[in-house]
């Protein structure tokens, strides 16, 4: 896994990649697994631990919701309409086009 993340650091550092590091690292580590050149229980011993100690790292998500409430509440209708809104006109969007296609089950 670390081996995943520094060469992803090192290809972002060297080619001035906008991506974050980290998500090139997952993504060479799901590729890797995907291929099967790495196995999943090779890779156990290292990441148990990490999804053993995961809900801490909800914990500051949490404290700023609640540091932020009242912005939170002051744009409550905006954060709505992003939230719901948005995804739904998408969804229906992508459904009004899939539907016009060749195929239907």
């Amino acid at each position: 896994m670390l081996s995943c993340l520094y060469s992803a650091k090192f290809i972002v550092a060297a080619f001035n990649l906008t991506i974050p590091a980290p998500l090139l690292g997952m993504l060479f580590l799901i590729s890797l697994l995907y291929f099967k050149i790495v196995l999943p229980p090779l890779i156990a011993p290292a990441a148990l631990p990490i999804l053993k100690y995961m809900a801490l790292f909800f914990v500051p998500a949490g404290v700023g919701i609640l540091q932020y409430t009242t912005l939170l509440l002051n744009n409550l209708d905006l954060l709505v309409s992003i939230l719901i809104l948005v995804p739904t006109v998408g969804l229906m969007c992508v459904g009004l086009i899939a539907n016009r296609g060749k195929y239907s089950d």
